[in-house]
């Protein structure tokens, strides 16, 4: 399949592109089937030279337009837009760590022990952790 591009020639951080046909299996820098013009985007405003009855007749003749060309000719349908960045956790001075830390420990004592019920849901998480550890030791043993 044919395809209408731009290659890139010209120096390092200097960029200048001919637009070209060529088949779209060739390399960025391959050869080309024919010149279609040249586009230079460091100068104010950008020069684009194009034989526009040329791009004209290779399209007719099946060749695609690459999306870096319909960009450049303003024509590129629009991208999706990016998902916005993931803002960063900013985490807050010790001192609401304090605060925090003090509630706990008079809650329990403001409030009165009830039933016997929730001793009972403690003393089963204690039980409930000690063979965890025990078959950890065993297995690698």
């Amino acid at each position: 399949m044919l395809k209408i591009r731009l290659m890139r020639i010209g120096a390092k951080k200097r960029p200048f592109y001919r637009v070209v046909v060529v088949d779209e299996r060739n390399k960025r820098t391959g050869g080309y089937i024919e010149l279609l013009g040249t586009y230079n985007p460091l100068t104010e405003p950008k020069d684009i030279k194009l034989k526009q009855d040329r791009i004209d007749y290779w399209i007719k003749q099946g060749a695609q337009p690459s999306d870096g060309y319909l960009r450049m000719i303003g024509k590129a349908p629009q991208r999706p837009p990016r998902k916005p960045k993931k803002e960063k956790k900013v985490e807050e001075p010790a001192v609401p760590a304090q605060s925090t830390a003090e509630q706990p420990a008079e809650a329990p004592a403001a409030e009165p022990p009830k039933t016997g019920e929730p001793q009972k849901e403690e003393a089963a998480e204690v039980v409930a952790e000690t063979p965890k550890e025990e078959p950890k030791n065993e297995g690698s043993a």
